[in-house]
């Protein structure tokens, strides 16, 4: 089955566990034909991922299910359905979150929908009207949510990379066993390295690998945290060393996949066209389509990196 029909599972159950979800992807028969490297660090030349962990980054950045760590209580969650203006559109804004027939049957009545079948993906559903104002109320009459210019109103409220406010502090594993690795920013590679080694003054981001866990930890100006991998690299790395790209005509920004931007980053970039990026296996980037220079320039900004 697609991922429409795990999407209408999801909507209608509204929140969950890890299990549950993953045994909805069993069960659902869920293929996931991914248009891009879904690897959390995206270094090989094509994810070997579980495919339920290629559906949640899908779903994750797609805006239509959020997730959080631990198998405890809720793991996930819909988004309440909601119409994200896109940039540049005028009166046109992508459904997100929660969506049912009943619901697709009530819009279409009331606006124009234009639907989409893009692969490793929901259907991308754009619904258009005569203006913003008069769609914006058309949609909450039906009980949607509404982003104005989605992309940018969540860029404006993500932190930097180098915000540490927002880390958490924490220490290095110092039981034996662990493999670890630090991360190059020259070679954006990972280079092993001595466990005794880490926190004797060594600064950088080191992976620790046991069996199944992995952590990421970042020694930053004499304390360590524990970080997400997309923001610890972006955390190490000069300005330039990213190489992120921008194609003024084609609206198309590319970043090396080694160097994904964070989540709510990457999720303000998909949503500027409702769809996500496409992995070139060739190059070994990553595109994001339909990208708006002003947008490009917030995302650089908190990236702490240069466009060329």
């Amino acid at each position: 089955m697609s991922l429409d029909h795990l999407l209408l599972w999801l909507s209608a159950r509204g929140a969950g566990s890890w299990t549950q979800f993953r045994a909805a992807v069993e069960e659902l028969h869920v293929q996931h034909q991914s248009n891009s490297e879904d690897d959390a660090e995206a270094e090989r030349p094509g994810s070997d991922l579980p495919v339920y962990h290629e559906v949640r980054f899908a779903l994750q950045r797609l805006a239509h299910v959020e997730f959080r760590p631990g198998n405890t209580g809720h793991a996930w969650r819909v988004v309440p359905p909601s119409l994200a203006f896109m940039p540049g559109r005028g009166a046109c804004g992508l459904l997100c979150g929660a969506r049912s027939v009943a619901l697709l049957e009530r819009l279409g009545e009331t606006a124009d929908l234009a639907v989409t079948d893009v692969g490793g993906m929901p259907q991308r559903i754009l619904v258009r009207g005569e203006s913003v104002a008069d769609l914006a109320a058309r949609a909450r009459a039906l009980g949607l949510h509404i982003q104005e210019s989605a992309p940018v109103a969540i860029l404006c409220a993500v932190p930097s990379v180098r915000e540490t406010a927002v880390w958490a502090t924490a220490e290095v594993p110092a039981t034996p066993g662990w493999t670890v690795h630090r991360f190059s920013p020259l070679e954006l590679q990972w280079t092993a390295i001595q466990q005794d080694k880490v926190g004797r003054g060594a600064a950088g981001l080191f992976r620790f690998a046991l069996k199944h866990q992995r952590f990421y930890y970042l020694c930053w100006r004499g304390r360590t945290y524990q970080v997400p991998v997309q923001i610890g690299k972006y955390a190490v790395m000069k300005r330039r060393q990213a190489a992120l790209s921008y194609d003024a005509n084609t609206k198309i920004l590319s970043v090396p996949a080694v160097c994904r931007p964070p989540l709510l980053i990457e999720r303000a970039l998909v949503l500027c066209s409702g769809i996500l990026p496409r992995f070139d296996p060739m190059s070994s980037r990553v595109e994001y389509s339909d990208v708006r220079r002003d947008v490009v320039q917030l995302a650089a900004q908190l990236l702490c990196q240069e466009v060329r």
